[in-house]
């Protein structure tokens, strides 16, 4: 019986992979930067309004998500790259949308 090797890291794809991993890490950084802008504003708009925004709360559900799909990818958990190599993540929807009118006042019409 013969044993096939693992290419492991004479191959071209092991080095291509590294390349992707430094520029996620580098990727990784920024949206940490960003994560923790997009908390100061949420708490400022918290502490003056007294409710949270809503653009604010998708776009930090949306940069979790990125991070995770990030982490996923640099410890070999998932092959596919994260954007820009495939779609943004949307995020978790917020409970509602307050730009949008209830059903209540949908019925009222």
């Amino acid at each position: 019986m013969v044993q096939k090797k693992k290419p492991g890291i004479a191959s071209e794809t092991f080095w291509l992979r590294i390349l992707f991993m430094l520029f996620f890490v580098v990727a990784y950084q920024v949206v940490e930067l960003l994560i923790l802008l997009t908390a100061l504003i949420q708490l400022v708009f918290v502490a003056i309004n007294g409710d949270k925004n809503l653009f604010l709360q998708q776009s930090g559900a949306a940069l979790s998500d990125y991070a995770q799909q990030i982490f996923r990818f640099l410890t070999w958990n998932q092959d596919e790259k994260p954007f820009p190599f495939s779609p943004w993540p949307e995020g978790a929807a917020a409970e509602a949308d307050p730009y949008l009118p209830d059903e209540s006042e949908k019925q009222d019409r």
